[in-house]
């Protein structure tokens, strides 16, 4: 049996339409102000803060900020290579981007078919302006084997659990005793040239 020791950072990818909410999530997670104004993110943005995870221990968590638009999702799906987690975020109050969520889950799994995935249907707190059914959610979870939580930024609701939960799941997949130290992009170098 090979040793194997923990992963003491986790990072994590967020995908999803444009305006879905994914920069308010990253923000009230770290603690920062709700934006009421949508501003699009233009590429990759990195957001550093810790966790705990349901284990107890305390990690360092680095938060990926993907755009949503179209241009810039190979850009955004190729950030996971770096990356032991994702979340897929939608807006309860626009069908359209829980329509998207296949697609999603499909660029992802053609890159990292083992990926921890998390859904997150964001804007819970519209209530009045909801949309996406419940039985739909519960149906597509069940297909595509996610964990799912309903998340509001504005009242930061449901995102410290979400995250908690794909992290312990990234943090559970365990790094092989000969990688101890290396950097992922170092150790995703030699994979690739094995493989070739």
């Amino acid at each position: 049996m090979k040793n194997v020791v923990k992963r003491t950072a986790i990072s994590i990818s967020l995908f999803g339409e444009t305006a879905v909410g994914k920069t308010n999530i990253c923000s009230t997670f770290l603690g920062l102000e709700f934006r009421e104004q949508h501003l699009a993110t233009i590429g990759i943005e990195k957001m550093i803060s810790e966790i705990v995870i349901d284990s107890g221990e305390k990690l360092k968590i680095k938060l990926w900020d993907t755009a949503g638009q179209e241009r810039f999702k190979s850009i955004s799906v190729k950030n996971l290579r770096y990356s032991q987690g994702a979340v897929v975020v939608f807006d309860l109050t626009k069908q359209e981007s829980f329509d998207k969520v296949t697609d999603w889950l499909k660029r992802i799994r053609e890159i990292t078919p083992n990926m921890p995935i998390g859904l997150f249907g964001n804007k819970s707190d519209l209530k009045d302006l909801r949309v996406v059914k419940q039985e739909d959610i519960d149906e597509l979870c069940k297909k595509e084997k996610l964990e799912y939580f309903e998340t509001s930024a504005k009242l930061n609701t449901g995102i410290k659990e979400g995250f908690t939960k794909v992290a312990t799941m990234g943090f559970n997949q365990d790094i092989p005793e000969q990688n101890k130290g290396k950097k992922l992009k170092d150790i995703q170098m030699k994979d690739k040239k094995k493989k070739c």
